[in-house]
């Protein structure tokens, strides 16, 4: 039989709408998730022809829609598919499937498009290893790649308005080889007594068999698109691999540009890997001019295009723009140490923290893969420690069974370690591994001493969930690390004013020129301070409730409890720091169970900000739960840090007179 041209075919297959559930699944993902997939795949690509370093182009071109490969089919596949979808639905699709057709239905209009092509300089693709990328759950990779689900692929379908996606791979013997990847839906075609599959592939034909899955366009059967990126790599590292994106929709972000996106996203998640040499990713826009712009992130821009996104607080890239900054500032100068633990070896880089956050990532094969309150073991041990940062580098080399395990619990995203998807002996293995991490890591970073850091027993919260015997038993524990208050006033009752010249030295300023302002705005604050006499413990109660525990050293007359935004982070440190005096309003407050009145609330503008405890006799607890609300830009944080505050009350504030009066 002679050889059937190339071009976009549907074969047999189950029926599948708009929405294939392999799909959805990525299609709200962010861009830092697509570009974060191509890296690590031809990383891995590189790293399998032992080739140093990878280097990954994300180029941006223009080209007519004709010139898409298999194109004419793809809008037959497309018309059939809506009629076909419709019929089985009552002749209306539902909204989602509406929204991906009509998405189609606008770029198929378009007499040119936006083409993104990535490629790297990586062991290229064979008939094995194309067979792997057009399969779902299918890997060919090694033991010292980074991915293992073999889906990867899937993250960048949804970055195509039309769901199309095309590859092409040249070896270093010269060998070519192209194929293609369409995702529509399943449809009736006249003169086949099958429903057609709503996965399309660009081949020559359908060829299951021994080791064979697709007779793939070779040589002078690429098309012209393909055939033009394996020139492109051919000329500058004669081996490679290309992903071509038609009808690029800029992981739909409006007016962020594609290096914004790929060097936030590389930046954050590879800093291990460029800064030890092994990566470097560069990004062309050729769509209005060959040769157009052009931007390198390698060794030598690491430092700077991750201080460029330093203030960027949001997960963006999986790692926000400050951790990843404060992560490689570990990683490039922080002390070195390898340890052997009885499943594998992994190296440490350790500092000081002077943020006064501890934090702990774990990055493999030069790439970012969890922070501590993900890597099982790691969560508030360290609480009683002074603050520290460590990135833990574990790579297929040194890291022997450890290694391994970690690249099977790490999940399709590599974003997280979940022991569970091990064998019971593999997770017991591995469990005990991360353990003598921990143990390390305490015997070497310094411990809290001072008695000053431990709340007396009457500090205890009464959980009562704890699961022991008899049944009804309560458990007790503490809310968070107790702080030490580093202040020493000259008397009880005594204010401290923030005035122009020592606001950047009083507590509580964070450095910031805003911190002496009130909530209005108008004048500054005046915050009255009493030495340590108050001790407290705080713990959520119930959603934006919380229980606190109070108890004064001394007889105290006149004293007030607020919440207050603790640098405005939430528990994932994701949300940007704040330095103003921000107070949480106060409602449904209780009293040792009891619910006070109005009039022992304290008004600000905004609402009741705190909570007048009236006398306190020296020794005695008090038990207060409060419902808080965060106004303005954290109304929406969801699970934040409040630190209690309770000092010598003062009268309220009106919208007349800002100022504090007694």
């Amino acid at each position: 039989m002679p050889s059937r041209i190339p071009d976009l075919r549907f074969g047999p297959g189950p029926n599948q709408g708009f929405t294939p559930a392999g799909v959805a699944a990525f299609d709200n993902l962010r861009p830092a998730a697509v570009v974060r997939e191509l890296i690590q795949n031809s990383l891995d690509a590189a790293r399998m022809s032992g080739v140093t370093p990878a280097i990954v182009r994300f180029q941006l071109s223009r080209i007519a829609m004709d010139d898409v490969p298999g194109i004419a089919s793809y809008r037959r596949a497309f018309d059939k598919a809506i009629i076909t979808q419709g019929s089985m639905t009552g002749g209306t699709l539902a909204g989602q499937a509406q929204l991906v057709v009509s998405t189609i239905q606008k770029a198929l209009s378009k007499a040119e498009i936006d083409v993104l092509t990535v490629l790297d300089n990586g062991v290229g693709l064979d008939e094995q290893r194309m067979n792997a990328l057009l399969s779902d759950g299918v890997s060919v990779k090694e033991g010292s790649a980074t991915g293992t689900y073999g889906n990867g692929h899937a993250t960048a379908i949804p970055a195509s308005d039309l769901r199309y996606i095309l590859y092409g791979g040249i070896t270093d013997d010269g060998r070519r080889i192209g194929a293609g990847h369409a995702v529509l839906a399943s449809h009736f075609e006249e003169g086949k007594r099958y429903l057609c599959a709503g996965d399309g592939f660009y081949i020559r034909d359908f060829r299951p068999g021994h080791r064979t899955l697709y007779a793939y366009a070779t040589g002078d059967e690429l098309p012209e698109l393909i055939e033009t990126t394996l020139n492109n790599i051919d000329a500058d590292t004669t081996q490679g691999a290309s992903v071509i994106i038609p009808a690029f929709n800029n992981f739909l972000e409006e007016n962020t540009s594609l290096w914004k996106m790929v060097s936030q996203a590389a930046s954050a998640n590879f800093f291990v890997a460029i800064d030890d040499g092994e990566l470097k990713v560069t990004v062309e826009d050729n769509r209005f001019q060959p040769g157009g712009r052009y931007n390198v992130l390698d060794k030598s821009t690491l430092e700077k295009v991750l201080g460029d996104h330093r203030d960027q607080r949001r997960a963006a890239a999986f790692l926000n723009g400050r951790r990843a900054f404060e992560a490689h500032r570990t990683y490039s100068s922080g002390a070195r140490h390898r340890i052997v633990t009885t499943a594998g070896e992994i190296e440490i880089r350790l500092t000081e923290d002077s943020t006064g956050t501890t934090r702990v990532d774990l990055c493999r094969n030069g790439m970012w893969i969890a922070n501590d309150g993900k890597i099982p073991g790691f969560g508030h041990k360290f609480a009683d420690h002074e603050p520290f940062s460590a990135v833990l580098s574990l790579s297929a080399q040194e890291g022997g069974v450890l290694h391994d395990d970690i690249r099977i619990a790490e999940g399709p995203l590599h974003d997280s370690i979940t022991l569970k998807c091990l064998p019971p002996e593999r997770r017991k293995r591995c469990r005990e591994a991360l353990g003598e991490i921990v143990d390390w890591i305490k015997k070497n970073t310094k411990t809290i001493k001072s008695e000053t850091y431990i709340p007396p027993d009457f500090l205890a919260l009464d959980f009562g969930d704890h699961e022991g015997e008899g049944g009804g038993a309560s458990r007790k524990g503490f809310w968070g690390a107790p702080v030490p208050i580093n202040r020493r006033p000259t008397q009880a009752g005594s204010f401290f004013v923030e005035s122009d010249a020592s606001k950047n030295k009083q507590p509580n300023s964070g450095g910031d020129d805003n911190s002496n302002t009130p909530l209005d705005g108008t004048r500054p604050r005046a915050r009255p301070s009493l030495p340590t006499l108050f001790q407290a413990a705080s713990c959520p109660s119930g959603k934006n409730r919380r229980r606190i525990v109070i108890r004064c050293a001394q007889d105290c007359v006149d004293a007030e409890l607020r919440l207050i935004v603790d640098e405005a982070l939430d528990a994932t440190c994701e949300r940007h720091g704040q330095d103003a005096y921000t107070p949480a309003i106060l409602s449904n407050v209780k009293i040792n169970g009891k619910s006070v009145g109005d009039d022992i609330l304290v008004h600000w503008d905004e609402g009741a900000v705190g909570v007048r405890l009236g006398e306190l006799v020296a020794g005695a607890s008090l038990d207060v739960e409060v419902d808080y609300q965060l106004a303005g830009d954290f109304t929406d944080l969801p699970n934040p840090s409040l630190r209690v505050e309770i000092f010598k009350g003062f009268a309220e504030r009106s919208s007349a007179d800002s100022s504090p009066r007694e």
